[in-house]
Parts: C-alpha cells; sequence; structure tokens
C-alpha cells in the first residue's frame, strides 16, 4: 500500500505538471491505474484509491482533462469482462467517482462550453454510446443509475462551499448534461436498455422532486408539532432541507430546459421510431407533472409504450402457452 501511494501521488504530480499527452500515454496510464486498483484490498482502502484516481483529473492540465476521461473509459469498456465477481463492486464505485469528479472538473472550468461538449462526447462515445456492442450493458445501466445522485451530490457540495450557490446552481447546464442519455434512449435498438435508461435518469428526477417536497412538509409539520406541544425541539432529519429540498431545486428550475431539449431530440431524423415514441411519451409525463401552459406543445392524446417482456415475464408467458397445448391435445 505504501508503494501504491508514493506512485499515485507522483502520478498526480507528472499530470498536473506536463502540459500535454498523447491518447497513447494516458491509455499506458490507465492501464496501470486499473491494475493498480484491481490489487487493493480491504473496503476502506479501495474508498480511499477510488478517491484518489478518480480526483486526478482535476490535477489534469488543460485538455489533459478530457482526455484522461477518455482514457479511463476506453479502459474500463474494454477491461470490463475480465472483472470478476470478488471485484465488481469496486470498480462500479471506481466509475461513480469517476463520474463525480467530471461533474466538479465541468463546474470548476465555469461550465466551460468546448469542455462540457467534450465530455458529453465522451460519454456519448463510450459508456452512454447506443449501440456499440464494445461497450458492456453494465456501464451504461451504472452510469444512467448514479449520474443523477452524483449530479445532487454536487448541487450539495455547491451549497455549502460556494459565497453565492443559488447563482452558480443556476448555470449547471442539466438538460445539456442529460443530453446523451435523451439521445441513447431515441437511438437504441438493445430494447430491453432505454426503458431502463429512462426510469433511471429522467423518472428519478421526478421522485427525487417529490420526495424532497414531501421530506420538507414533513419536517415543517414536525416542527409545528413540536411548538404547539412546548416541548423542546427534537432533531428530526435536521439536515432534510438542505440536503434534499435546496439541493434538487435546480433540477426544478432545469424542468422547462430539459422539456424543450428533449422535445428537440425526439424530433430529429436519426432517432428509431421506438425510441421517438419513448421520449415524447416521457415528455408528456414532465408537462403533466410540471405544466407550462405557454410553452408546453400538446400532443395528439396519451402516449402509452408497450414494454418489452422480460426473462420472467417470457418463462411464465411459455409455460402458460404450453399448458394451453397441452389442454387442446
Amino acid at each position: 500500500k505504501e508503494v501504491r501511494d508514493v506512485a499515485v501521488t507522483k502520478l498526480g504530480q507528472i499530470l498536473s505538471t506536463k502540459d500535454e499527452f498523447s491518447h497513447m500515454d494516458m491509455l499506458r496510464q490507465w492501464k496501470a491505474l486499473f491494475y493498480c486498483f484491481w490489487l487493493s484490498d480491504m473496503p476502506l482502502v479501495q474508498q480511499e484509491l477510488s478517491w484518489d484516481l478518480a480526483n486526478m483529473i482535476l490535477k489534469c492540465k488543460g485538455a489533459n482533462r478530457a482526455s484522461f476521461v477518455r482514457a479511463f473509459w476506453e479502459t474500463v469498456c474494454r477491461e470490463w469482462y475480465d472483472i470478476d465477481k470478488h471485484r465488481v463492486d469496486k470498480y462500479l464505485l471506481l466509475m461513480r467517482r469517476i463520474v463525480f469528479f467530471t461533474l466538479r472538473s465541468m463546474y470548476q472550468s465555469d461550465w466551460d462550453d468546448q469542455l462540457v461538449g467534450e465530455y458529453m462526447e465522451i460519454y456519448s462515445q463510450f459508456p452512454v454510446n447506443p449501440n456499440d456492442p464494445k461497450v458492456p450493458h453494465s456501464t451504461r445501466l451504472h452510469v444512467a443509475d448514479v449520474f443523477v445522485d452524483e449530479l445532487v451530490r454536487l448541487s450539495a457540495e455547491i451549497l455549502k462551499e460556494a459565497e453565492e450557490p443559488e447563482a452558480d446552481l443556476a448555470e449547471i447546464p442539466v438538460a445539456r448534461l442529460l443530453e446523451p442519455f435523451m439521445r441513447f434512449i431515441g437511438s437504441s435498438s438493445i430494447r430491453h436498455l432505454p426503458p431502463r435508461v429512462s426510469e433511471a435518469v429522467f423518472e428519478s428526477i421526478v421522485v427525487r422532486i417529490a420526495e424532497a417536497e414531501d421530506r420538507a412538509r414533513n419536517s415543517e409539520q414536525q416542527e409545528t408539532d413540536d411548538e404547539d406541544d412546548n416541548v423542546d425541539a427534537v432533531i428530526f432529519d435536521n439536515q432534510i432541507e438542505d440536503e434534499t429540498l435546496r439541493s434538487v431545486q435546480f433540477l426544478i428550475d432545469s424542468i422547462p430546459s430539459i422539456k424543450e431539449r428533449m422535445f428537440a431530440v425526439a424530433g430529429e431524423e436519426g432517432m428509431l421510431s421506438m425510441g421517438r415514441k419513448r421520449l415524447y411519451a416521457l415528455y408528456q409525463m414532465l408537462c403533466q407533472t410540471f405544466p407550462d401552459e405557454e410553452k408546453d406543445v400538446p400532443l395528439p392524446g396519451q402516449i402509452v409504450i408497450s414494454e418489452p417482456r422480460g426473462a420472467e415475464q417470457n418463462k411464465a408467458a411459455k409455460k402458460y402457452k404450453r399448458k394451453v397445448e397441452l389442454k387442446k391435445a
């Protein structure tokens, strides 16, 4: 562990001083870091090392940041199928950390348009690629599962650290950050993935906002009840408003831009018919949940999507079909 820590520290120093690395240099570094992480044992050591490796994104200079992230995802997609079941959890943690520090890198650049575009292109090419068979389904689904979580985590940090947190949160280009997932839903031909991504990203935003508002109301009611009973106030989820309602307020404020961008993506030529229908259904759901009569585009009728059957449903259907055939025989 001591040797590994020294090596990681020295690599961080090199990344922070050298102006430019070739893509092949970055791939070599991540090949070494990947197996460096492979050999890390014990949960606390793995958590610390995953944080240190992801934090290297912030140590890179200029264009090296995007190159470092690209090399990571390319390495993970290439090596994923060699990871055994005992190590898969720590690599999922590392992927979560990379997502978070990618977002933090964009925040530190004041959401520089070029850097955000490079990062979104990387995510569209690797972990959120809609059809490339070289990209494992696990990385697609895991990035979809953690992306909104890490975005909210970043907002919580901004609320704690920034001098003008509301202004900083208003600058987060949420719609643009979620665009790779919109394009995935609209253009992926892998039948079972778009509904999972839709649920993990866009439906989870609605659920998260609803739960945040409910918790805030419950917290206010609890405080009112304590005052009415003349009892010393009991700490009840004392940080729930700061950690939940305030930290998701930027998502509420971003709903109009998300709806606008989703409607535009759904209308593009490259979308599949089912993907286009799914995007319009999501758009309709957002309009019904967060209505805006002036800007919302009304769609003809309620859009209903028949989801593909899962493995268990297929087994049950086939079993039932065999029973019917035996009875007829």
